[in-house]
């Protein structure tokens, strides 16, 4: 499985929003994350990084 960890950064410090996310939609300056479950959070932040190899993604 290629699911992802999100997490928000703020000020330098990391914080864990989402396990296993399975989809990232993007809209307007909102990000919506899905997870394996079809669970949904929405966030207003922007894809800072991803780390692929890692299964991390850094959103500010």
């Amino acid at each position: 499985m290629c699911e992802m960890n999100a997490y928000l950064v703020t000020d330098g410090h990391e914080k864990e929003v989402m396990q296993d996310v399975a989809v990232i939609s993007v809209e307007g300056g909102n990000i919506t994350l899905t997870d394996i479950l079809g669970q949904q959070k929405t966030l207003k932040a922007r894809i800072r990084e991803l780390k692929l190899l890692e299964h991390k993604i850094y959103l500010d």
